[in-house]
């Protein structure tokens, strides 16, 4: 299972990564801020650093809780004996939304934000940003994945299919592709899209505090969390209190989580600023 994993995910991500960055250059959603070649280099060092995090903590952790799972039955889904295809559909469900509810915990609890902030003061919003996360947040968050597995009954191949589902899902909700409007207004429908995931990286706090989905946007139609009619061209991306490209820097946000925090929106919480901020 292991090996199947990494042949199948590495290609899916990198082939996915491949036609959304062709995609941003041919339809671009909102316009760029910083230099690609400097944020991507930023962001895939964050990227490569996260990685390592991965699999020496959660992938080794999830292995075995998982089979664990497999082997006594263990969690919702397994005391309810499904059919196996019934069984990864909801297993791929309910990790989706319990990990609905850990996003919000990243924004909500003070201490997880000093980590998730790392993602969110990317001044521009594409399908690099996916890959930019902290790597103190991926090893705290191996606690809520190991409850996850255990809760919820994940099997093995049920855990494969939900990364499999994940992976693309959030490069192409933070990619910064321009869809069809048609096309747009039936995929958020059922799945977060580039356009729901830009309002959710907006500078206002109460547009941030909406589209909290990862996967699919039932969750945010059940919890009265979707928001949908922000133009693209409105939002300014990032964090008010990081809107300095020098604030931003690779040296800058690894140590961020450890340092003193800032008042992160002290400039604007309901208001759209009168003069866009760059």
């Amino acid at each position: 299972m292991k090996n199947f994993q990494k042949f199948i995910s590495v290609p899916i991500v990198m082939g996915a990564f491949g036609v959304l960055a062709w995609l941003e250059n041919r339809r671009p959603l909102r316009r760029s801020v910083e230099s690609k070649i400097i944020r991507h280099g930023r962001n895939f060092a964050v990227a490569g650093i996260a990685a390592a995090a991965l699999q020496l903590a959660e992938q080794p952790v999830a292995r075995l809780l998982s089979k664990l799972v497999e082997r006594k039955n263990f969690g919702l889904l397994k005391i309810i004996r499904l059919p196996k295809w019934l069984e990864t559909i909801l297993a791929v469900a309910l990790m989706d939304y319990t990990l609905y509810i850990w996003h919000v915990l990243t924004h909500k609890i003070p201490f997880l934000w000093r980590f998730h902030l790392v993602h969110h003061i990317d001044l521009d919003l594409d399908a690099s940003t996916a890959l930019r996360f902290h790597f103190g947040e991926l090893l705290i968050s191996v606690a809520w994945r190991s409850a996850q597995i255990l809760v919820i009954g994940v099997s093995p191949s049920s855990f494969a299919a939900w990364q499999l589902f994940l992976f693309p899902s959030v490069l192409f909700h933070h990619s910064n592709v321009r869809l069809p409007v048609k096309l747009e207004k039936q995929l958020n429908r059922f799945v977060v899209t580039p356009h729901l995931h830009g309002i959710h990286h907006s500078i206002l706090l109460d547009e941030t505090d909406s589209n909290w989905s990862s996967g699919l946007t039932v969750w945010d139609w059940l919890h009265g969390t979707l928001k949908a009619d922000i133009p693209q061209s409105e939002i300014t991306v990032g964090v008010p209190a990081y809107q300095n490209p020098n604030e931003v820097t690779l040296a800058k946000i690894l140590p961020l989580p450890f340092e003193k925090q800032k008042v992160d929106w002290q400039l604007f919480k309901t208001r759209r600023p009168d003069n866009h901020l760059p």
